[in-house]
């Protein structure tokens, strides 16, 4: 079998492979034209960090990320991860992403036991199910005629499906606010691994969050330079990542050439199993 001939999986685009103690590589696909999605280089710093922890009933809780650079499709990036803290509860780790000698992005993760405490969430929204909801095609993308997608190192699968509760047309601001939902899952069944659902869960988290801080001024988005800045996660109860998650974003402000973008992860029982904030450029092109 070639390499054009193997089929793809979703678990493939969180592998890396290990070089040394706590050095590994991996490589992204696009998520602008021969530029590494965000998302994934998020997901394979938290899984390097991942492999760190050597204490089994020790979970991600949180993660804080700096894009500093875009990110080449066609090299390896190299994941380097420091071990500041292993406490009694908590394991810190912080991962550096280089590449060419740069490093594109920083992570700071934190790892802990689950202890017993009080508990309380905000409820799902009452909206209709991912069967009501319309299809949003991921896989399309905007590439010169007579190229392919895979020209641009654009994935060939999707292996994600996102249903959007928009309506048709373009929302509105109402009294400030931009709210926008979506169903989204895995298609393919992932492994009973809490670290890799979380990482899946990073993946899949980064999809929209410009989308949604830019929306409100659609009209000028050919005028804008848009990039992501930071991302930020807290986890909050497992997840399944091939069950369908309710994905509920706004976006409280946008000011000074920079937006923010915030969203909460909902699973069909109603459970609250992840939040999200992403800060992003939006400033107007520069001459």
């Amino acid at each position: 079998m070639t390499s054009e001939d193997r089929v793809e999986h979703f678990l493939d685009r969180l592998a890396l492979t290990p070089i040394d103690r706590d050095i590994f590589t991996g490589v992204c696909h696009s998520g602008a034209p021969l530029r590494a999605y965000g998302g994934q280089i998020a997901a394979q710093a938290l899984m390097a960090a991942g492999k760190t922890i050597e204490e089994p009933d020790r979970h991600v809780h949180s993660l804080h990320g700096y894009f500093l650079r875009p990110g080449r499709t066609k090299d390896t990036i190299t994941y380097l991860v420091d071990r500041p803290r292993d406490g009694g509860s908590f394991s810190t780790r912080i991962v550096r992403a280089v590449q060419h000698g740069e490093t594109i992005f920083m992570m700071t993760t934190s790892f802990s036991v689950t202890d017993p405490g009080p508990e309380h969430q905000f409820e799902m929204p009452n909206v209709p199910g991912p069967e009501d909801a319309r299809d949003v095609d991921l896989a399309s993308r905007a590439v010169p005629t007579g190229a392919s997608a895979a020209d641009y190192d654009f994935p060939d699968r999707a292996l994600i499906e996102m249903r959007t509760l928009a309506p048709d047309g373009p929302l509105r601001l109402e009294d400030g606010r931009y709210e926008r939902m979506a169903w989204v899952r895995v298609t393919e069944p992932m492994p009973d691994d809490r670290l890799v659902q979380a990482c899946a869960l990073t993946y899949l988290s980064d999809l929209s969050m410009v989308t949604t801080a830019t929306s409100p001024h659609r009209d000028e988005r050919d005028r804008l330079q848009v990039a992501s800045i930071d991302h930020a996660m807290w986890f909050h109860a497992p997840v399944d990542t091939h069950s369908w998650l309710l994905f509920d974003q706004d976006t409280p402000s946008a000011r000074g050439g920079h937006g923010i973008a915030r969203g909460l992860f909902y699973n069909e029982a109603g459970v609250l199993v992840a939040s999200v904030v992403q800060e992003g450029l939006m400033r107007t092109l520069r001459s």
